[in-house]
């Protein structure tokens, strides 16, 4: 499901004076964030992340790939094409406009386990074929440095993403992504799960933790500290 943090205000609470030079986004959807990203800093390079084809179609409607780095691809530990779970369905109290469109914010790499439990209306009938890639194969073929702010919303595909993604972890200042301890989807990964994959688990700082969502430092950088505004309890 959808991170529940408003990533705007972390970012303008980690980068209060230093705009951030690199920001990439995983998961994408229509583009609402990436957007948003954009207006907030308009000079950074943002790479922006999507594989469901039908958010595809959406966002270049409405532009988003000329205004970022727009990769239509879903981030794993493999370059090539795999098969792609595509969520559907109405939430309670939508919108009738919803019923046109779906629900396309839960789609992932894996296959749904617990998830139609937690939300009944929740559907999973269709499946996609996807390009996949691996972070360090892209950023490895486009020059991507140090990486200011990775955001992932990969729906249950974390252990995928960090395996793909060993080498740009280590030049990563910021890593905030989803997590479950209620296996929503097959494999998912808990925070500790999620910190016992990445590259050199000691150089990470828990910078806040919430319900589903995580927030770690890479230490490697001497950064100024950070005091998060209304920081949750861990």
């Amino acid at each position: 499901m959808p991170a529940n943090q408003d990533v705007h205000a972390l970012l303008a609470e980690l980068f209060p004076t230093q705009p951030p030079a690199t920001i990439i986004e995983l998961g994408s959807h229509y583009g609402t964030d990436t957007y948003k990203l954009r207006q907030a800093f308009p000079h950074a390079r943002i790479i922006a992340f999507e594989p469901d084809p039908r958010n595809i179609y959406l966002a270049k409607h409405s532009q988003i790939h000329k205004i970022v780095e727009y990769v239509e691809a879903a981030v794993s530990d493999t370059d090539g094409t795999s098969i792609f779970h595509l969520s559907d369905g109405i939430p309670p109290g939508a919108p009738k406009a919803a019923a046109v469109s779906g629900w396309s914010q839960s789609s992932s790499l894996k296959k749904p386990d617990q998830v139609c439990k937690h939300f009944p209306w929740l559907k999973f009938e269709r499946s996609a074929k996807v390009k996949t890639m691996r972070l360090d194969t892209y950023c490895s073929q486009h020059a991507v440095g140090v990486v200011d702010f990775l955001w992932a919303d990969v729906q249950g595909a974390e252990d995928l993403l960090i395996a793909g993604a060993q080498e740009t972890l280590k030049r990563t200042r910021y890593f905030f992504t989803e997590f479950s301890t209620d296996r929503l989807y097959e494999g998912e990964l808990d925070a500790q799960g999620i910190l016992a994959r990445l590259p050199n688990p000691a150089q990470w700082e828990v910078m806040a933790l919430w319900p589903g969502d995580i927030l770690l430092k890479n230490l490697s950088f001497q950064d100024p500290p950070h005091t998060l505004v209304d920081t949750p309890e861990k």
